[in-house]
């Protein structure tokens, strides 16, 4: 078996030949992207010129209109005129104390003239300004024919702080011309201490085609989304699949960076008051930009990312996309699944081990706060999941599942296997007990909750030989109990072979677009919080759902015995 550290598909087609970039790292991708364009030299300014010649006629220029071809940019500014600068694509993001901050960030068509700034209040009136960043990014894709295909994007960010928690905030951009855009309202973090009911939501390989899950989800206002990799998709398909881009003339070989402009102004209906955080999947390392080194010179490609999001930065140096934040009673944490897979090995490593010692003492640090009742964690590549195209990542699994058995963590959320898939709750590898649709689950004792949520809108995958879907409902759209919770399915292990395991943890299955609505119940001390995962349909349709509980205040107890399928669980309870 020939074992390629960067699988065709996998990764995103930055106009490397595949037969260089299958044995390529992501620092070595970059090595050869800057010896093909020394050999090729071009100013920026002249390459844009070239950029802009080569779509006369054709449509928008790449890197200089938004939304695609028959579609408004969302969110302009209300003084529109033919030519005249717009905003786009608005989206939020946590500061490093979602209390007291709020990342405001969005596209700009073009170069700015004069000073973008922000107007900011606790109504419409606003009352404060501050002056935003503007971030330029030149993507100089190669072509086969060894030409360049050049993009130049403008990102504006802003960091709203000293805010108020738990309160409403209008802000709105306002252009060099006066222009602005229309006013927006987002919600703090609550206060510490503060035990309200909140709501957030989360699903992963997204693309710019969501179809009706961001409406739904801005439907639900949720406190906030969590989007567990492989967000934009910036290389149309990553199989051949013809450029879905803006350009659709010569266009980009593979990689299209303007469909980061499209996908934000496809989110920007939520995002633009609701915080969406963002962990990196396989189709998030761009090798085209280096701006993030990591230690020992391995570069991973996010620095597209530095360019159009804003993302917490608490985790360790080097790891942009490794982050907790804390929301009432919810610690969450972000990781990099791309440091850790088995699978996938075009980034393996590139921390050094840094990010699962962070792992470790973040986890500790949560479970040691008598405010903190449940932990989530969300990453790419699956621990637990059956699938026929990646199923479960030994490396991910060897990594984290200890020390989510350590510190009992209650939720995981995870992508890259395009459908919907809940575990029983599991520990020591195994499943502990069966959790049917309705159930209760106590972590402390149970185990930990594994969710993949690979379902935000890409093509669906396929099950294993003789599985079907397994959830409630009858009807249309829905297959009933179907198969059981038994399964043959398969881990890729280290050595890139997919070894086969049976498993008994596959509760639920659901093969279609979909993500989920977690609501948080904060209790009393010494009573028990709860936190309810809703799995629903683009239509707003509820199709399995399991409680979690834990006692206010225990923080985490020593792990129990693992391995013993058989025992009682008197934490568990099933619906009669």
């Amino acid at each position: 078996m020939t074992r390629w550290v960067d699988p065709p598909g996998e990764t995103p087609d930055v106009g490397i030949p595949r037969r260089f970039a299958v044995r390529m790292t992501i620092g070595e991708q970059r090595a050869w992207l800057a010896a093909f364009l020394r050999a090729r030299p071009v100013s920026r300014r002249s390459a844009m010129r070239a950029c802009v010649r080569g779509a006369a006629g054709r449509g928008p220029v790449p890197g200089s209109a938004a939304g695609v071809p028959g579609r408004a940019p969302a969110g302009a500014p209300e003084r529109v005129h033919a030519g005249q600068l717009a905003v786009t694509g608005r989206h939020l993001a946590y500061g490093t104390d979602p209390r007291t901050q709020m990342a405001i960030a969005a596209d700009l068509t073009g170069p700015p003239t004069g000073r973008v700034l922000i107007d900011l209040g606790t109504d419409p009136g606003y009352g404060r300004t501050c002056e935003a960043e503007v971030r330029a990014l030149a993507s100089l894709v190669p072509q086969p024919d060894g030409s360049i295909r050049a993009a130049e994007q403008f990102f504006v960010h802003g960091l709203a702080e000293r805010l108020a928690p738990g309160q409403a905030h209008h802000y709105r951009f306002r252009l060099p011309d006066g222009s602005t855009t229309p006013d927006a309202v987002f919600r703090t973090a609550p206060a510490a201490g503060t035990r309200d009911p909140f709501s957030f939501t989360a699903f992963a390989d997204q693309g710019v085609d969501p179809g009706a899950l961001v409406t739904a989800i801005a439907a639900r206002a949720p406190a906030f989304h969590l989007l567990a990799g492989d967000i934009c998709y910036a290389d149309p398909g990553g199989r051949g699949l013809p450029v879905r881009g803006l350009d659709t003339g010569a266009g980009f070989a593979e990689f299209d960076p303007t469909l980061w402009t499209a996908y934000f102004a496809a989110i920007e209906t939520s995002a633009a008051t609701t915080p969406w955080m963002f962990a990196t999947g396989n189709h998030d390392m761009e090798a085209l930009y280096d701006d993030n080194v990591a230690p020992g010179g391995a570069t991973h490609g996010y620095g597209g990312h530095l360019a159009r999001l804003d993302l917490p930065g608490t985790g360790p140096a080097g790891c942009p996309s490794v982050y907790a934040f804390t929301h009432g009673n919810v610690g969450v944490l972000s990781l990099d699944a791309n440091d850790l897979s088995s699978e996938i090995t075009t980034n393996a490593g590139y921390s050094g081990g840094a990010q699962t010692a962070w792992t470790r003492d973040t986890l500790a640090a949560l479970r040691a706060d008598p405010a903190i009742d449940f932990v989530v964690v969300f990453f790419h590549h699956c621990a637990y999941a059956t699938s026929l195209s990646h199923a479960s990542d030994a490396g991910v699994r060897d990594a984290l599942a200890p020390l989510f058995d350590e510190f009992t963590v209650d939720l995981v959320v995870q992508g890259h296997n395009h459908q919907y898939e809940r575990t029983d709750p599991i520990r020591g590898d195994v499943g502990t007990g069966p959790a049917p649709d309705g159930a209760t689950v106590r972590p402390e004792t149970d185990g930990t909750t594994y969710l993949c949520v690979g379902s935000g809108g890409r093509p669906r995958y396929s099950w294993p030989d003789g599985v079907t879907d397994r959830h409630r409902g009858r009807g249309r759209g829905f297959a009933g109990p179907g198969s059981g919770t038994r399964v043959r399915s398969f881990v890729t292990t280290a050595d890139g072979e997919r070894e086969p395991e049976v498993v008994d943890w596959s509760q639920a299955r659901h093969l279609d677009h979909a993500f989920v609505q977690v609501d948080v119940v904060p209790a009393a001390a010494g009573a028990e919080s709860a936190m309810t995962v809703r799995a629903m349909t683009g239509a707003g349709v509820e199709f399995d759902t399991v409680t979690l509980v834990r006692q206010t205040g225990a923080g985490a107890p020593k792990p129990t015995a693992t391995g013993d399928r058989g025992r009682t669980l008197s934490g568990l309870s099933v619906p009669a």
